[in-house]
């Protein structure tokens, strides 16, 4: 879905030059172009203007959006969450829509305010590529091809865990990346070593508990080199394994999010899935809340229908009402390097229906934990 197998690359967009028109900004922010307008007026807000035709016309980028966002909330207008929260992006089976989905929700919620931090914990390192950092290239190599060498990656979550020393120490500020600026969803990297950090996992005393641990120190201001008291919420983007990084992720987190693709195949990985998170309350005396999205979905399929239907049957409650619809608008928005949310082309079918989706999992989310 967010593979060129040709180029076996992904382009580098710049979100910076990024522009979207003002209806695309006020339907993000859910106004409409008169209420953007007075907000852009009551905050001295200095938006760019580029050439349409000719005349101009006011352009945004993504940075653009979220800081509007923040200044509405910052001001009353929207409201945050009772406490931070975590959340997993989890399902064990691949091609469900898993990685788009943790990267394109973080941006639904900076849109709504929220102050949102991606940590990329797949050794893949799929969710950075998709967001423009190459997990295997160094900075000279890339500014030998004519690309920033802030592209390039310098650690992962596992400089930060001080748990080996197969990974130097870093701080916060060394690892994380801010592909659409200070107002835009942040983003810890991931690379290849981050594999070495099961074994380091494995080795450790309460191997399950470290990034929950690491986490409420860092979000109490604890951990002066990785200070996350910033943030609304942390969202795991995970491989679809159960490797001890990903069961760490779990064990940290409030939510499980979980894209299901609409085939028998993803239904026994959700079998599974049900069977472990049995056993994982068993284990670990956390629950975490269960929000399932169904993905690829066509409409007036019996099939399709019938598996939306055993979906809601294994997790009654927790399957969101909303869908994500098979569309070759990711793929085309990914061609260009840019994520459906922040991609002016989307249609109904797959921007439409994405946001109305993640507007649904925040609703939850706020009816679980409260309104802050």
């Amino acid at each position: 879905m967010a593979y060129d197998a040709n180029q076996e690359t992904y382009p580098y967009a710049d979100f910076s030059s990024l522009y979207l028109p003002p209806q695309f900004a006020a339907e993000a922010l859910g106004l409409n172009i008169q209420t953007l307008k007075a907000v852009e007026r009551d905050h001295d807000l200095d938006i760019r203007r580029v050439p349409r035709g000719a005349i101009s016309a006011r352009a945004y980028t993504v940075d653009d959006i979220c800081k509007i966002a923040f200044l509405r909330r910052e001001k009353g207008l929207t409201k945050g969450l009772s406490r931070p929260i975590t959340i997993s992006m989890f399902v064990q089976k691949g091609g469900t829509g898993k990685t788009t989905c943790s990267v394109n929700l973080p941006m639904e919620l900076a849109f709504q305010g929220l102050r949102v931090l991606l940590i990329d914990n797949d050794p893949q390192a799929d969710a950075s590529s998709m967001l423009g950092y190459d997990p295997d290239l160094t900075p000279e190599e890339l500014e030998e091809m004519g690309i920033s060498r802030d592209r390039a990656i310098n650690g992962h979550f596992g400089n930060l865990l001080g748990i080996s020393n197969m990974f130097p120490a870093m701080t916060l500020e060394q690892v994380i990346k801010k592909p659409f600026g200070e107002h835009g969803p942040h983003l810890i990297p991931a690379e290849e070593s981050l594999d070495d950090l099961d074994i380091a996992l494995g080795a450790a005393n309460n191997s399950d508990f470290r990034y929950a641990a690491h986490i409420n120190k860092a979000r109490a201001g604890q951990l002066p080199h990785c200070d996350f008291s910033g943030y609304d919420v942390i969202i795991f983007d995970n491989a679809p394994s159960g490797s001890l990084i990903t069961r760490n992720s779990m064990v940290a987190s409030d939510f499980l999010v979980c894209p299901v693709r609409m085939d028998r195949f993803s239904f026994r990985a959700l079998s599974r899935l049900a069977g472990k998170l049995a056993q994982f309350k068993e284990d670990f005396q956390r629950s975490p809340e269960i929000i399932a999205i169904p993905t690829m979905f066509i409409k007036n399929r019996p099939r399709i229908l019938a598996n939306l239907t055993r979906l809601s049957e294994l997790f009654p409650g927790r399957v969101t009402d909303g869908r994500l619809f098979f569309s070759e608008d990711y793929s085309k928005a990914l061609e260009e390097g840019v994520p459906i949310m922040a991609w002016k082309h989307g249609s109904e079918n797959s921007l439409g229906a994405m946001r109305g989706v993640f507007s649904e999992v925040l609703t939850r989310i706020r009816n679980t934990v409260g309104l802050g």
